[in-house]
């Protein structure tokens, strides 16, 4: 009976654990979720955009993964962006998301994610929506520590983005990294 008493104690100690390690996850979430946006520069005013995540699509074939660009794929309202991070960098499934440190990555005008096609383009507040023709994010640091669509990775640092009405418009990125493939 004791042995009973000692087993299921342990077992509750267990799934109180894993209960709390999931209470702080959520918590880290939240916190870091109020930092991920773009911050752009607008006829002189900080236009600030919500940002949801950042698909990276990881290819399984280590060989292929090591010749070719990672695309990625960020979303949040009026934003649509896709990328590529170059083969060099690749932050495989690892998550070695510090190798994008100290990175330029290539926002490009249209792509494919996962076989899908996905064009760039953002509606600033009050206009329309516009293509984005090219751009550039630069990572300047990368913090978090739970991993997935429920974790709090975070990559940010400065973006420039061409538009196809001939501006080009700069400013900071906070963004939700996740790993895809």
């Amino acid at each position: 009976m004791s042995r009973l008493i000692i087993v299921l104690g342990l077992l509750c100690t267990a799934g109180c654990l894993g209960s709390s390690e999931e209470e702080y996850a959520a918590k880290d979430r939240e916190a870091s979720k109020a930092t991920w946006a773009l911050v752009l520069k607008v006829d002189g005013a900080d236009v600030r955009m919500p940002l949801e995540v950042m698909n990276v699509l990881l290819f399984k074939d280590e060989d292929h993964a090591k010749q070719n660009p990672s695309a990625f794929e960020i979303a949040g309202p009026g934003v649509k962006l896709i990328g590529e991070i170059a083969a060099a960098d690749n932050v495989d499934y690892g998550e070695h998301w510090e190798r994008l440190v100290n990175k330029m990555l290539t926002i490009k005008a249209a792509g494919q994610f996962h076989r899908d096609p996905v064009e760039s383009k953002i509606t600033l507040p009050g206009k329309p929506e516009t293509a984005v023709t090219g751009g550039t994010m630069f990572v300047e640091k990368y913090t978090g520590k739970w991993s997935g669509a429920q974790g709090n990775k975070t990559l940010s640092g400065k973006i420039m983005m061409q538009l196809e009405d001939g501006r080009t418009i700069e400013g900071t990125f906070a963004v939700h990294a996740v790993t895809w493939g």
